[in-house]
């Protein structure tokens, strides 16, 4: 991405998005009981998250209600 993030407390951005990505991000938004801006930025607060614990080494893992446990693995 070629932007230059100024120093202003928040930046517009414009994206855009496949029908089903908007879908399942204002699907996110109704069960939090949010706007669709704040799960952007929860998603990409998570996709940190993940990303971080991936370059420390750390592994994700799920526990499925039945005590099984996968590991999930990102690219």
């Amino acid at each position: 991405m070629a932007t230059s993030l100024g120093t202003a407390t928040a930046t517009r951005l414009s994206v855009n998005l496949s029908r089903e990505v908007a879908e399942a991000l204002a699907e996110i938004a109704r069960k939090h009981g949010s706007s669709i801006t704040e799960a952007v930025r929860r998603s990409i607060s998570t996709q940190k998250y993940v990303e971080d614990a991936h370059k420390r080494g750390a592994k994700i893992l799920v526990e499925e209600k039945d005590g099984s446990v996968r590991e999930l693995v990102f690219f």
